[in-house]
């Protein structure tokens, strides 16, 4: 039976933590380490003496690995031609790796590469949907796959985005897999809501989640590993080498199968590698597409110029594709000879890059709109929709134009015809729900980023940079360019969800531009392009109520007397910060986040944080305290941040508190040290805690000591609750700022609380044997007892804290 004084002790602290949760929970999930041997060590599934997580967090990290265009790549890719791609099935390579017994010999990878331009992803499509095909109605089979794409966004082109995406089909196909989120803690699962999905813990996951497949099968189709990060992709084909390993031994059939260029540094230890255009049935699949879409009638002179075709090709299917396109459409001007024909195929060059450079030069019409048309794609921040797309291009070649699209002088389908027109058939608009604008193969971006970049941009240099600095003067073309209906909808539009949308349907290239005038300038001051003129110049006034119009929420809204530095610092725009002159990051402000530095702190926006601790660093003399902290930083690479999006900031906490209860240590010293301020000793939350409160609870060794060094602070002030700032360090296992407290004259160890308590008391409770031990050598009072009658040595047992309970 519990005795009645310690069961009160329990429900005293139980309230105790209700009241004062924990805001500043820094755990974080173990991403130091991405090696694969530490992913398949067993884990025990966390328990509830281990805090395991509850549904709703389960539920909430579940829907966190979903994100937009999840499946883009592969649903938007043309299929197989019909009659193609079926050798492979049969192909003994392909067999083999669908052999249980075989699995040993190639330990369930195989690797399809090819050069630019093969068909590599058509076949892996193909190879996809047969394999779903075949598993349809058998359970244990289970089918996923991840097609990168490098001109995508950041979750379509990395791997976090691979293995979230993986999880994410598994958990659906497979609801039971969820399970294998139990090896993560309460904490480590708060961690992942807050800061998202990182490599190490997705991976852990996933490892876990193979293991709970059981006897079932399951086979991964991984598409373009060359438009991934290299770094990521080698060691995502090592944790996968090391995930088949250990799949095998629990009985679970794994299979995954890559396709890429040609990789001169990754490699596989065990596997099958398959050359693409090496392949017959790759050759013959050439053939039968020539066959089918050179339009000339049949002939023994037509049957050689589709062999000549064939061998020219040295196995690019992309080539094929543009040269029978170039030959088709100068056979629909007139009546063309075969002769003539194979003519016009000795001119064209058998090289992909070449015929690249042939498309683009081969007339020299339009060239301003050829060199706007490349640059917007290549360039802009997302993809662009047509009408966005036709605009874009126009305000560098239409001086007339206003961005208004009147749909009786230009209609869509004219607006994707622009879309081929402008860029000589090298970019299309896909054929999907999103419509954008994109190249036709990701080996034109490659060409025209590579060494044929200044001749069809004109610029002898830095092609980034003069680029960005273009699409920037676009924009502000466009945002300058405001006709009179234009401004009364502007006017009109924060309150008037109807105008808002009728903005973007007038003005389809306004939003674009409104949203990426400061992305733009950013990238190409970052490039070397400087943008001190352009700051100088830019009607900020203008782009506030342009911005504020396109916004749905007022919350989000600046307010007219925003500042460059705050836009900056929430929008992550470091390079602009650094030419701006204004630099005081803790000035409050008339905007939701209060000061620059909370901006950028709520929207993580990490680069413009990394900037401002280096110049901090700089700054700040050699011995300060502040190097010891960015020095920590730059070692562990993690910000301590409780701010949130959602965030919004009270006046009445004051700068400080909020630095103290919610940030990383090196801003609350950066703050102190370079703003001259004057700390108000008295200033107290709503539970009555002091500045001292919060930086000896938050365990802020150097802040503790930097605060009691200001005149008037009270190292024994005690909170509503009695607490001193010894008590919440001692609680809370803070040794550094406890031992800065210790040291400090006039502290008195044994205050006891409302209820009692003296820190040694929840020192005890806490198990904190390192705290105990030092309030015991400063002569701590164990003999003390609370308002229920507990003692240090009766909290310390009931909670079961052995080690602590002979200290004492």
């Amino acid at each position: 039976m519990i005795p009645e004084r310690l069961a009160s002790t329990k429900n005293s602290y139980s309230r105790d933590a209700q009241e004062e949760c924990n805001k500043n929970n820094y755990f974080e999930v173990n991403e130091g380490s991405a090696s694969p041997s530490n992913v398949f060590e067993e884990t025990p599934k966390a328990t509830k003496g281990s805090h395991a997580i509850d549904a709703t967090t389960k539920q909430s990290l579940i829907d966190q690995l979903y994100f937009d265009k999840i499946d883009e790549r592969v649903t938007h890719l043309t299929a197989a031609q019909r009659g193609t791609c079926c050798w492979f099935l049969a192909k003994p390579d392909y067999i083999s790796w669908h052999d249980v017994a075989q699995q040993p010999d190639h330990g369930g990878l195989l690797w399809i590469k090819g050069n630019p331009g093969t068909g590599k992803s058509t076949l892996m499509k193909f190879l996809f949907e047969e394999a779903k095909s075949s598993a349809n109605g058998a359970s244990p089979q289970i089918i996923l796959s991840f097609f990168f794409l490098a001109r995508g966004t950041d979750d379509e082109k990395s791997t976090t985005g691979l293995y979230r995406s993986l999880l994410h089909q598994l958990f659906q196909r497979i609801p039971e897999t969820e399970d294998s989120l139990g090896w993560m803690t309460a904490d480590g699962a708060k961690t992942v809501q807050r800061n998202g999905w990182q490599d190490a813990s997705l991976k852990q996951t996933l490892a876990h989640a193979v293991q709970h497949l059981g006897s079932r099968s399951l086979t991964i189709f991984v598409d373009a590993l060359d438009e991934c990060n290299q770094d990521q992709v080698a060691d995502m084909v090592s944790f996968f080498e090391e995930l088949c390993s250990s799949s095998r031994e629990k009985q679970t059939l794994l299979r995954v199968c890559f396709s890429s260029r040609h990789y001169p540094t990754v490699t596989i230890q065990q596997g099958t590698e398959v050359t693409l255009e090496d392949e017959t049935g790759h050759t013959d699949d050439i053939q039968h597409y020539i066959k089918s879409k050179l339009r000339i009638p049949k002939s023994n002179k037509a049957d050689s110029l589709r062999q000549e075709l064939l061998t020219k090709s040295s196995g690019i299917f992309l080539w094929v594709v543009l040269v029978l396109d170039i030959l088709n459409r100068e056979c629909s001007k007139g009546t063309m000879p075969i002769k003539k024909m194979r003519d016009r195929l000795k001119e064209i060059p058998p090289r992909l890059n070449d015929l690249f450079q042939m498309i683009l030069t081969r007339d020299g019409d339009n060239r301003d709109q050829l060199k706007a048309c490349l640059k917007w794609i290549l360039f802009a921040s997302r993809p662009l929709k047509p009408p966005e797309f036709y605009f874009a291009v126009q305000f560098k070649c239409d001086k007339e134009c206003s961005g208004f699209w009147d749909r009786e002088d230009i209609g869509s389908d004219e607006m994707k015809a622009f879309v081929r027109i402008s860029s000589k058939g090298l970019a299309e608009v896909t054929r999907n729900r999103a419509s954008e604008v994109q190249f036709i193969h990701e080996s034109v971006r490659d060409f025209l980023l590579g060494s044929y970049g200044e001749q069809w941009s004109e610029e002898p240099s830095n092609l980034t940079g003069h680029s960005h600095d273009f699409l920037k003067d676009c924009c502000l073309t466009q945002l300058m360019s405001q006709d009179t209906h234009l401004l009364e909808c502007l006017l009109k539009a924060p309150q008037e969800v109807e105008v808002r949308n009728s903005i973007n349907l007038k003005y389809p290239f306004f939003e674009y531009a409104t949203l990426n005038l400061f992305y733009h300038a950013n990238a190409a001051q970052k490039n070397g392009i400087e943008q001190k003129n352009f700051l100088s110049s830019v009607p900020l006034q203008l782009w506030i109520s342009s911005n504020n119009a396109l916004e749905k929420y007022n919350i989000r809204r600046y307010s007219d007397s925003a500042t460059m530095l705050y836009i900056f610092s929430e929008k992550n725009l470091p390079e602009l910060i650094d030419i701006h002159s204004e630099k005081n990051f803790f000035e409050v402000c008339d905007e939701r986040y209060g000061t620059p530095i909370f901006a950028a702190l709520a929207n993580n926006s990490r680069e413009v944080l990394e900037a401002f601790l280096r110049s901090q660093a700089e700054n700040l003399p050699r011995e300060s305290a502040f190097h010891d902290l960015y020095q920590r930083y730059c070692q562990h690479g993690n910000i301590k941040n409780n701010l949130r999006r959602d965030s919004i900031f009270s006046r009445k906490r004051g700068v400080l508190h909020y630095l103290l209860q919610d940030v990383d240590d090196a801003f609350t010293f950066a703050y102190i040290s370079c703003n001259e301020v004057e700390i108000d000793a008295t200033s107290m939350g709503s539970s009555g805690q002091t500045l001292l409160h919060y930086a000896a609870k938050k365990g802020s060794a150097a802040v503790t000591t930097t605060l009691l060094t200001q005149n008037g602070f009270d190292v024994n002030i005690q909170d509503r609750s009695g607490r001193t700032p010894l008590s919440h360090a001692a609680k809370n296992g803070n040794e550094a700022s406890l031992k800065v407290l210790l040291a400090h004259g006039g502290i008195d160890i044994n205050i006891q609380d409302v209820v009692g308590d003296t820190p040694l008391s929840r020192a005890a409770y806490n198990g904190h044997e390192n705290i105990v031990r030092l309030l015991l050598d400063n002569n701590a009072n164990i003999e003390s007892v609370n308002k229920n009658g507990d003692t240090p040595l009766s909290q310390a047992a009931y909670n079961g804290h052995e080690n602590t309970v002979r200290l004492l």
